[in-house]
């Protein structure tokens, strides 16, 4: 039997993130512990659809390390050799402000926080080449056009994103959205959750002839 898991997120060499609630890898095998927040699922040679993000797993090749408390759920390739992890971004190619902004992100975020904020500028660069611009204390905004900007705030774990548009051009949301200076909107993020209604909000604010 397989199992599909949908937008996951390659985060280190055969170490992949999804979410899945946790009743639902429960019962995908016996679980060996009940423990923590994420779930983690050991597997062999899964799948990986990059196109897709998808990740099809073999029921008859995984096992259930533990379940946690939280959809988050931690995908695990027993098969892997343990290259170090690479990120995408660290390429020549990447602009010097994008790599300023990693870097920043290692020192200042942890955990769910730093997977969001490499996860966010991945997707964005994805779709809309550019670089970032460090401005004062940690503030980057994009360039060549500021249609969206983000500061890393180590206190509460969480990037503050401000998107060129006011609040009714994006809603409804998820999101808390709250008006900036004048003809921007702000709102937070903090969860792997909230990325995709972020990217999409992000989408939105570009003018039209960048779409």
């Amino acid at each position: 039997m397989k199992i599909v898991l949908e937008e996951v997120t390659s985060i280190a060499n055969g170490i992949w993130l999804s979410f899945v609630a946790p009743h639902e890898i429960a019962k995908l095998a016996t679980p060996q512990k009940v423990m923590g927040r994420r779930s983690v699922i050991l597997t062999i040679s899964p799948l990986h659809e990059k196109e897709s993000d998808r990740l099809i797993l073999e029921t008859h090749n995984l096992e259930v390390l533990s379940v946690g408390t939280s959809p988050s759920v931690v995908v695990i390739d027993a098969m892997k050799s343990e290259a170090p992890p690479v990120r995408e971004l660290d390429a020549p190619s990447a602009g010097r402000g994008d790599l300023e902004f990693l870097d920043q992100v290692a020192r200042s975020l942890k955990g769910e926080a730093k997977l969001v904020a490499e996860t966010l500028l991945k997707k964005v660069r994805e779709k809309s080449p550019g670089d970032l611009k460090r401005g004062e204390r940690l503030n980057f905004s994009n360039t060549p056009d500021n249609f969206w900007y983000v500061i890393v705030q180590p206190r509460v774990q969480a990037l503050s994103i401000t998107v060129r548009g006011l609040p009714e051009r994006f809603e409804p949301s998820t999101l808390d959205l709250k008006i900036d200076r004048p003809g921007y909107t702000r709102f937070s993020l903090s969860k792997p959750s909230e990325v995709n209604e972020a990217l999409r909000i992000i989408w939105l604010s570009r003018r039209k002839d960048e779409k």
